[in-house]
């Protein structure tokens, strides 16, 4: 193998698969990136087998081959290389050569046939969508997603593909998220539980833009295609929970309120809660007005907002972080919270948006 590219395009090529790079493996190879020339590019891969970035960049191929190289040290080297031509050679007994300006080092790589490879067939379950909108559906829900091993199906997003629409949902038990966007083109239908670790490391990895991004179901995997980049994640196995049956269709009370007003209150309200488990803020809702209060031995917040009652007045309570952690994906000035009593829970949505997004969150029962 023989190739010379650009530093800057190898270095963000290298940053990129990183992410998906294993830590303290029994297989040593796990550790490493997969370099492949060929035609005229350099592919990269690395994977810790739950999780798989691969990474295409334009090279000058001078003599096609495959090696792999220890990850960690060849990401730090190469990010130094980013002002730099670089040529990357493999020599006898397995070893790199780097080569930039009139300098020339050499590392350690394993033998490629020792690498995992990834079936990137696409069968008849795929959509395409504008990358903004599938980075804007993963963000507005993963944050939900639970973090307790006790029930692993919940430490993903269930993604339900069903005619020209993708659903987005994660609940930990305590709270949920369900976004609902169009897709672009489609065939078939879909249904697929994903790692909330994966989800998070391609919605970093795309762009906020309308380039395309294709989505597709692989047998126990889901892979992902955007701008010659792949991320291949391995599904959680089991049934997701019929979330639809406790999302509540009718409501008692209902508050509309001004987002950022409302956000400044929490804020300041969950100041005084940081000991206790459950971020404890109670609302009282009565003539068009709402108090947030919330206690704690380092005293006492009384927030007054004004509100658009329409109902029953209501006393609850909840824990204020689940409020705090979704307003920032509300996208409207103001947003409406419905109620049935101090028990049920309570569903989220923007006023003013015709964006369909959702949240569900349960209660605090009083003392």
């Amino acid at each position: 193998m023989k190739i010379i590219c650009d530093g800057l395009d190898l270095s963000d090529a290298v940053l990129k698969v990183s992410k998906a790079l294993g830590v303290k493996k029994t297989n040593p190879v796990l550790e490493g990136i997969y370099l492949k020339a060929k035609g005229d590019t350099l592919t990269l891969v690395a994977t810790d087998t739950e999780l798989t970035i691969e990474k295409t960049v334009r090279a000058e191929v001078l003599m096609e081959g495959e090696t792999v190289v220890t990850g960690k040290f060849f990401a730090e080297f190469v990010k130094k290389l980013e002002n730099e031509q670089v040529e990357l050679s493999l020599a006898e007994e397995n070893q790199l050569k780097i080569k930039y300006s009139d300098s020339e080092s050499e590392m350690q790589c394993f033998s490629a046939e020792e690498f995992p490879r990834a079936d990137k067939k696409i069968n008849d379950n795929f959509f395409v969508m504008k990358q903004s909108d599938f980075k804007r559906l993963t963000n507005m829900t993963v944050f939900a997603c639970s973090q307790d091993d006790s029930r692993p199906i919940l430490k993903g997003v269930s993604l339900d593909l069903e005619g020209n629409t993708v659903t987005a949902v994660a609940t930990d038990g305590y709270r949920l998220a369900r976004c609902v966007k169009n897709v672009e083109s489609s065939d078939g239908n879909m249904t697929a539980v994903v790692p909330a670790r994966s989800l998070n490391e391609i919605a970093r990895l795309i762009e906020d833009d309308e380039q395309p991004v294709t989505v597709a179901l692989q047998k126990n995997y889901l892979a992902v295609d955007f701008q010659h980049t792949c991320v291949t994640s391995r599904l959680l196995e089991g049934s997701y929970i019929n979330y639809r049956q406790i999302i509540p269709q009718r409501f008692e009370t209902r508050a509309t309120l001004a987002k950022d007003a409302f956000s400044a209150s929490l804020e300041r309200a969950i100041l005084l809660t940081r000991t206790d488990r459950n971020n404890l803020v109670k609302f009282d809702m009565h003539e068009n007005m709402m108090d947030i209060t919330s206690d704690s031995e380092a005293g006492r917040v009384d927030e007054h907002l004004d509100i658009k009652l329409e109902g029953k007045d209501l006393t609850i309570a909840f824990n204020a972080r689940y409020f705090t952690e979704l307003i920032k994906y509300i996208g409207s000035d103001c947003m409406t919270i419905s109620f049935n009593d101090a028990i049920q829970p309570c569903i989220v949505t923007p006023a003013d948006s015709t964006e369909d997004l959702l949240y569900l969150i349960l209660p605090v029962r009083m003392a």
